[in-house]
């Protein structure tokens, strides 16, 4: 079964883009020496006002967790959409029913495309193509592709019928698909951004900050100063990676907690699951060796290859499964009845 299932190597890479411009005070014409004498004195500047974070609940904690893994795995209803291979074991954008769960009836929507960030509105497939970077859309029942932006483009969301993304300057970008019409929210460069209520999360390329910019008044609010990794909003509290330690803070940005984590190279997923925080790394010594647990441990080292999440749901979570040397294996589903399933290329088979 294994063997129908491997495939050529396909390497995981994790591309980071963000930020701001400062805020920019109003120019006057020099004075004359008599307003100078008689002129009054200057009222202070002051900084427009930031709104409160609000929270997020766990449904959309989970959407912005898989915004930070790129995920390349899409449930809607009775349907699965995925990064997958044809007969050929080229890449294509590919569609399962979900038939109790399980599965089936593979088809071929798009061909010669790697979408990542996939999501769903009003029939249509939203997704960046990661071997163009472009913001491509298909129709769910399959068709002919249409390119929305030009890559590079990066971080792809949908909220409320339109779609947020970092574009190839690192600027922070909204586009209504109806209309087309693009609108700057931040001018970069940015490591990452994500919508929220009333503002935007973000990381700066440039020093890391992690910093959220109030959508009305401009105010900009610094949370953490030189991060590392971009932050997941799980309900009240901010995670974010550093080093070996793992770093939570309050919504204003204080009250900071922090955790070991085992030996590391490259990153850590963060993954909310039943309302609380998920670990996975990876140690590349006597491996590649994959690590999981939550922030408190212990964690448990899985034997061989490692798993890259590329949905989580309440009730449904799909793995990317590799190999040591990097060759995907599998997809692996797993539903809240405790089933796993193997799924890959129009096969199906239970996990053993």
């Amino acid at each position: 079964m294994k063997a129908r299932l491997i495939l050529p190597a396909l390497l995981l890479t994790a591309l980071l883009l963000s930020a701001c411009d400062p805020l920019r005070q109003p120019q006057t014409a020099s004075p004359s020496p008599e307003a100078v004498v008689t002129a009054a004195p200057s009222p202070e500047v002051t900084m427009p006002p930031v709104r409160e974070i609000a929270p997020l609940d766990r449904e959309a904690s989970l959407a912005m967790a898989m915004v930070l893994n790129a995920n390349r795995v899409l449930v809607k209803e009775d349907a699965l959409f995925c990064y997958d291979f044809d007969e050929n074991w080229l890449p294509v954008l590919a569609r399962y029913r979900l038939e109790d769960g399980e599965p089936a009836d593979y088809t071929v929507l798009a061909e010669g495309c790697i979408p990542e960030y996939l999501c769903e509105s009003g029939g249509w497939l939203f997704y960046i193509d990661r071997s163009s970077g472009a913001l491509e859309r298909v129709s769910a029942e399959g068709g002919e592709r249409h390119t929305l932006h030009l890559g590079p483009c990066r971080w792809l969301c949908l909220k409320e019928e339109l779609l947020y993304f970092c574009d190839g300057r690192g600027r922070f970008l909204s586009l209504d698909p109806k209309t087309r019409v693009v609108t700057q929210l931040l001018s970069g460069p940015c490591a990452f951004a994500y919508p929220l209520e009333g503002g935007v999360l973000w990381r700066e390329q440039g020093s890391g900050d992690i910093c959220f910019t109030d959508g009305e008044t401009g105010g900009v609010r610094i949370l953490c100063a030189d991060a590392p990794s971009n932050p997941l909003l799980l309900e009240d509290r901010i995670w974010y990676r550093s080093g070996d330690r793992v770093y939570s803070l309050d919504l204003e940005g204080e009250h900071a907690r922090s955790y070991e984590l085992p030996e590391t190279d490259g990153a850590v997923e963060l993954l909310p699951i039943d309302g609380d925080l998920y670990l996975r790394g990876i140690r590349e010594k006597d491996g590649p060796v994959q690590w999981e647990g939550d922030p408190e441990g212990p964690f448990e080292y899985l034997p061989r290859g490692y798993r890259i999440c590329d949905w989580l749901g309440e009730k449904l979570r799909v793995d990317t499964v590799y190999e040591p040397d990097g060759r995907i294996l599998c997809y692996l589903l797993r539903d809240g009845e405790g089933r796993e399933l193997r799924f890959l290329a129009g096969n199906v088979e239970p996990e053993t």
